[in-house]
């Protein structure tokens, strides 16, 4: 009887230890799913915030469009960044001629938006060698080139050719006594024209 009571103790003993154990190993099982689980989170979170800090600086990045013509070899128009210059222009048109004339061509010159940059070849006597070879005089420019000034369209070129049939232009700067070009807008035009 006894060797009965003491197998049905230790029959109960066993129980008891198998399902402590068991509980345990439960236990232990969730505290390293847990880890896991956090050194994943932390891995996503940190791809998450490089990849959005990427995404960012991407939206930080403003483009511009380019007109480059004359003596490059793939003229056209290119997009570039903002603060680019004359040269990046260059260098995505596929370089210059061997005939291109650059005497007075500002190559470190930043760009603007809807610039036209026309290349000359040697001995083309044109207003381009100038120095400020690039610019529009707003005193004597057609209606088209006006308009191939950033923000100028029609409406603008009309103003600009009525205004100066009144009264030439004395400074860039009075351009801004046209209808609708304020300061804002003279910023983005005035390293493109001239009046004289």
């Amino acid at each position: 009887m006894n060797n009965r009571l003491y197998r049905k103790g230790l029959v109960v003993v066993l129980i008891i230890a198998l399902l402590v154990m068991a509980a345990v190993g439960i236990k232990l099982s969730d505290k390293d799913e847990e880890i896991v689980f956090a050194g994943n989170e932390n891995l996503e979170g940190e791809n998450h915030e490089t990849q959005e800090s990427q995404d960012t600086k991407e939206e930080h990045i403003s483009h511009m469009y380019v007109d480059i013509d004359g003596e490059v070899k793939n003229p056209g128009v290119y997009q570039l960044k903002d603060g680019d210059r004359v040269n990046d222009a260059i260098i995505m048109a596929g370089g210059l001629t061997d005939s291109a004339f650059t005497k007075n061509l500002n190559k470190a010159r930043k760009l603007t938006d809807g610039e036209k940059i026309y290349i000359p070849k040697e001995g083309e006597e044109s207003e381009v060698l100038s120095e400020d070879s690039n610019l529009i005089n707003i005193n004597t420019a057609s209606a088209n080139d006006l308009m191939s000034l950033p923000g100028i369209g029609e409406v603008y070129a009309q103003r600009i050719i009525d205004y100066r049939n009144k009264k030439p232009f004395d400074s860039i700067e009075e351009i801004k006594n046209i209808e609708g070009i304020g300061e804002k807008k003279f910023e983005k035009l005035k390293d493109l024209i001239k009046v004289n």
